[in-house]
């Protein structure tokens, strides 16, 4: 969902008009906007995958820059950027733009030596994952679409490992939420717990 409400943003007018974020395409309804990324971010699964399917991916930093602005270019002049604005949401509060390049290095770092490999069992590979999704989840570098970005990078992940893409939707909105909140002091058991109960190996 694109919904305008979903972040307190620092400076309540950036990128936002009228209630409706700036895009590109002058669309100013919201259910047109919500539809508009829906339809990208099926084309965004489609592209990636295959390009995974050639052997075109590579896990790194770069390539979850490269899948937000595939998402979201169509639509928004940030997509593909690192945020200008400081956001929080349901009392979460994101790194601060001051630290944010900083908290993404740190990231970079995290990221090279958390990658699963073809030794993992499904208990390791769901807490690698839990980790890397948290992490990134508490410096939300974008303006929008974190979370969508985060998810895919992570199925492009499991399908590499011989797995399906995960269910994200197999839990409630308030089970992943608290997983995210309890991500954000270190605890990644029941983001962990989520991704295991949702990998199936592909056939």
């Amino acid at each position: 969902m694109a919904a305008p409400s979903r972040y307190h943003v620092s400076d309540k007018t950036a990128g936002v008009s009228n209630g409706i974020l700036k895009n590109k395409l002058g669309i100013k309804n919201q259910k047109q906007l919500e539809d508009a990324e829906t339809v990208l971010l099926t084309d965004t699964y489609a592209h990636f995958f295959e390009l995974l399917k050639k052997g075109k991916i590579k896990f790194d930093l770069s390539l979850l820059f490269s899948i937000h602005k595939y998402f979201f270019e169509t639509l928004y002049e940030w997509a593909g950027k690192v945020r200008t604005v400081n956001i929080s949401k349901n009392n979460m509060f994101f790194a601060p733009i001051n630290h944010i390049e900083e908290t993404i290095k740190t990231f970079d770092k995290l990221l090279q030596v958390t990658l699963p490999n073809n030794s993992d069992t499904k208990n390791n590979l769901s807490q690698k994952l839990a980790t890397l999704h948290n992490e990134f989840n508490v410096i939300h570098p974008f303006r929008e679409g974190n979370g969508r970005t985060i998810r895919l990078f992570l199925d492009l992940i499991v399908a590499d490992s011989g797995y399906n893409p995960i269910d994200w939707g197999k839990q409630s909105n308030t089970e992943y939420l608290h997983a995210c909140i309890a991500g954000t002091s270190g605890r990644h058991e029941a983001m962990a717990k989520i991704i295991k109960n949702s990998l199936k190996k592909s056939t």
